[in-house]
């Protein structure tokens, strides 16, 4: 991780999500069910075979299963951290900043579980007040542990105050 320099020391607020974000993390199993794929095709409006048509999947794609969107299990890296950072006193709030650096590494059939696996790689002032907290995250297949996604994230980091 990168140690905050003299003139952006640490703000007390921050010490405990460092310490928190420190250490890695492995989120709890999460579903990916057809329904699940089939509601992130309408909000997205990619209703590729693939990912919505059982039926064709079945003769034509191996393992005869849908695959989840790629983007459908980048979004998943939020989750375990949004209610995390919401419990940190002193922080008034979290902005999701973007991401570096994705890669979508093998598919995750419908009817699979995933975890998230996170782990800090650095939290730097962006300016007094804003810190940027960048993390390292994989999206993995359970129970086998293939990586699906890998990801740096971006969070900006507002301190209270």
């Amino acid at each position: 991780m990168s140690a905050p320099r003299a003139s952006e020391a640490l703000p007390a607020a921050l010490r405990p999500l460092q310490h928190w974000a420190a250490g890695e993390r492995l989120g709890t199993p999460m579903p990916i069910a057809q329904a699940r794929i089939d509601a992130f095709a309408d909000a997205t409006g990619d209703h590729n075979w693939i990912h919505v048509d059982p039926a064709r999947a079945q003769a034509q794609l191996p393992g005869g299963q849908t695959i989840a969107h790629g983007f459908l299990l980048l979004s998943l890296t939020v989750q375990d951290d949004v209610a995390a950072l919401a419990g940190f006193s002193g922080i008034a709030h979290v902005l999701n900043y973007g991401l570096n650096k994705v890669r979508f590494l093998a598919p995750v059939p419908s009817g699979s579980e995933v975890r998230v696996r996170s782990r800090l790689l650095s939290l730097e002032q962006r300016q007094p007040g804003q810190w940027l907290l960048t993390q390292h995250k994989t999206v993995e297949r359970e129970p086998d542990g293939e990586v699906a996604v890998v990801a740096e994230q971006l969070s900006l980091i507002v301190v209270a105050g």
